[in-house]
């Protein structure tokens, strides 16, 4: 098959790095991906046999000008198709790309959420909520829809009017193997003997003055790593300096392989206000790291069933999210690799994406 995947860029952020580990998988096993990104921003590496096209579109699209955009993506599918295999089925996975084809009538193009919007729409007047689901309904429209959790596809199809031809869940694929093994190269950043760990971007979603709030009661003296990047940086040093732990707060923008400093934290914690299907909690789990997350929509419930329940946090006080963090640091890890395996395995992931292109497109 020759497959598609329609995203923002290749910037080491979540979406994108499961977006090329899938790529990669399927390509594993014998298809051809392509990405189209809409601009030429890129830090991942691309193995062989992934192509890479960019529209060179570098504003930020919003809903409103996407329509100006379907055109130029349209011409660039036309151009790659000329002469060549039909793509079988284009994956959009980031909002920017799937409001371009909400304007476009054509089943092979296939709309992917992997962030909820529950948690802004239970914030929004009554006003506001129909607008949202107004347009939600319109941008799926006639679309197949995945979707990386139950939560967010149970959201979805409560807030539209069974506009879309179908809605799945397939959870974010992992290479197990491989970050096993990347995770046992020398860390690039010189950390402290224990410390607890936080990755990801420094952005309102991921809630972290929650977070050095919460360390700040902590009655284990152990610093946190803050390994991402973003437009909160210098507001969450100042915060930490106010705190009084700033000394054992340390900040690393992100790396090409975070599995090292994953596998040497004590725990990985998140106090996110939303999520799609946390990434880095499964990478964790994978390391056999304990992965501490407030129970936000969506993902981290999905996640930390059965015995990993004990790590999911129901409280949005710092304190309490401080005394669940000492008691997990006192706590013995064990992570059964067999469940990771069935859940989550990039092999599993590939299969059920080619599933939906045999069944459904």
């Amino acid at each position: 098959m020759r497959i598609g995947f329609f995203l923002r860029d290749l910037k080491i952020e979540g979406v994108q790095v499961v977006t090329l580990r899938l790529a990669e998988t399927l390509v594993n096993m014998g298809h051809q991906c392509e990405l189209i990104t809409l601009n030429g921003a890129q830090e991942l590496e691309l193995v062989s046999g992934i192509l890479h096209h960019s529209l060179d579109i570098e504003k930020r699209v919003s809903f409103k000008k996407s329509k100006q955009y379907v055109e130029k993506f349209l011409s660039c599918i036309e151009r790659l198709e000329e002469n060549n295999d039909k793509f079988d089925a284009v994956f959009s996975v980031h909002g920017e790309t799937n409001d371009i084809i909400s304007y476009i009538d054509n089943p092979k193009l296939i709309h992917c959420i992997h962030n909820s919007d529950e948690y802004t729409y239970n914030n929004k007047n009554w006003f506001d909520k129909l607008k949202f689901r107004r347009k939600l309904t319109k941008k799926i429209k006639a679309k197949h829809v995945i979707c990386v959790s139950n939560g967010i596809r149970d959201f979805v199809k409560a807030k539209t009017n069974s506009s879309a031809l179908s809605i799945s869940t397939i959870y974010n694929p992992f290479d197990i193997e491989k970050i096993k093994q990347l995770s046992l190269e020398e860390p690039v950043y010189k950390l402290p003997q224990d410390y607890i760990l936080f990755v990801g971007r420094l952005e309102m979603q991921k809630n972290i003055p929650l977070l050095l709030e919460s360390v700040s009661k902590m009655k284990t003296n152990i610093p946190l790593v803050i390994i991402g990047e973003g437009s909160l940086e210098a507001e969450l040093k100042q915060q930490a300096i106010k705190l009084g732990i700033n000394h054992k707060v340390l900040f690393f923008p992100f790396c090409l392989n975070p599995y090292s400093i994953m596998r040497k934290a004590r725990a990985l914690v998140l106090t996110s206000h939303h999520e799609g299907l946390p990434t880095v909690l499964i990478e964790a789990l994978i390391l056999g790291t304990a992965a501490v997350s407030s129970n936000c929509p969506t993902g981290p419930a999905e996640i930390l069933i059965g015995n990993y329940s004990k790590y999911l946090i129901d409280s949005e006080l710092s304190k309490k999210i401080a005394q669940h963090i000492d008691s997990v640091l006192a706590d013995i890890i064990q992570v059964n690799e067999n469940d990771i395996i069935q859940r989550f395995s990039a092999d599993i992931i590939g299969h059920q994406y080619l599933d939906i292109i045999k069944k459904e497109v």
